[in-house]
């Protein structure tokens, strides 16, 4: 006959393994709701500790450059401030593993193993040596490892400090399985979110920018502008710069030539604009620069004397040193401008820049 011993601790254990599956669930619904991976191992870890019966636990995830960082730890401030941060590698974790005893999916370090030298691990001064082959050592380790849809490692769920001082039973590491498997999960999702973010803005970017020179083409171009117009508040600059002498120079080295010379005409005119201000290549060897802000007629004037010098030294290809000038012109108003006038009058004026240009080298043609 069962004892009411015995029946009141198969109802603890009943309710206590209740309450896991209640923590679990709120775990599972904070992975799906959120995309932030940070966010979502801090939930993880905290489930863990409060459905699993240990007091720490702490994830690791595998970085970008190949190496796994904690990036949540859920337990005391010290424990916190010593293992947060601390980075490891896959040799490291593939060392620790081959030293452990396989529990289902989990991984349990003896405390007479050693551990990899570059492993960071904290060991508790005050929990006591266990008195039978069940207990908990210290320096005893219990991990889970997350690994992605193909089965790569990509990060690694750890716990310590046993509650009841004892090595987990069989309820527990399922429990901590499964806490693994939301882990994977959240890891896996945020992976995606991060390629799909990526995706999206080299996709904007291709369409928003030049390919050959990596500056604003006209779509954004006329972004900007539509979101100028009608500002009356907003001083608007248009700079209209055309290269002197390029067709000589694809007609000498060819385009590869010319593509060399666009793309360092390109960083040096870069390198002098406002990060305020666009610069939109809007053809073959034309270039439009928009100013905003205040005194854009000071700005305009300085920053087409700094690329018209800039763009008078040469310019070394692999067939040989270039030479080319730029023709400049520029027209100011305000954000109720016509952009389109604004930009008809700074190329206006580039014209006329160039025909002096031209006037003062009668051979050209």
């Amino acid at each position: 006959m069962t004892s009411i011993e015995d029946l009141s601790s198969q109802l603890s254990d009943a309710l206590a393994q209740l309450d896991g599956l209640r923590t679990l669930h709120e775990v599972s619904k904070a992975v799906h709701a959120s995309l932030d991976l940070t966010r979502t191992m801090d939930a993880i870890v905290h489930g863990v500790t409060k459905a699993s019966g240990f007091e720490c636990a702490v994830v690791n995830v595998l970085q970008d450059d190949g190496r796994f960082t904690v990036v949540s730890v859920d337990g005391t401030e010290e424990i916190r401030r010593e293992l947060h941060g601390t980075r490891t590698t896959v040799a490291n974790w593939d060392e620790l593993f081959g030293k452990a005893e396989q529990w289902g999916s989990l991984y349990f370090v003896d405390h007479n193993h050693d551990m990899p030298d570059a492993v960071i691990a904290w060991t508790s001064d005050t929990l006591p040596l266990p008195a039978d082959a069940g207990g908990w050592h210290p320096e005893d380790m219990l991990f889970a490892p997350l690994t992605s849809p193909t089965g790569d490692l990509v990060g690694v769920l750890s716990v310590d400090l046993p509650r009841d001082g004892r090595r987990p039973g069989p309820v527990q590491r399922e429990m901590l399985e499964l806490f693994a498997q939301h882990a994977s999960m959240a890891v896996h999702h945020a992976r995606l979110h991060h390629e799909l973010a990526e995706s999206r803005a080299r996709l904007h970017h291709a369409a928003t920018h030049d390919p050959l020179t990596g500056l604003a083409n006209r779509s954004l171009l006329r972004a900007l502008t539509d979101e100028l117009a009608g500002r009356a508040d907003v001083e608007v600059g248009v700079m209209v710069i055309d290269l002197d002498d390029f067709k000589t120079v694809n007609d000498a080295g060819g385009h590869d030539a010319g593509d060399e010379v666009l793309r360092t005409v390109a960083d040096r005119m870069a390198a002098l604009v406002r990060p305020s201000d666009l610069l939109a290549r809007t053809g073959g060897d034309e270039f439009v620069v928009v100013v905003t802000g205040d005194e854009v007629d000071a700005a305009l004037r300085d920053t087409a004397e700094q690329i018209h010098h800039a763009l008078a030294e040469p310019i070394e290809t692999r067939s040989g040193p270039c030479k080319v000038g730029a023709s400049i012109g520029h027209a100011s108003g305000t954000g109720r401008s016509d952009f389109a006038q604004l930009a008809l009058a700074a190329d206006a004026d580039m014209y006329r820049t160039k025909q002096r240009h031209r006037a003062k080298r009668p051979w050209v043609a």
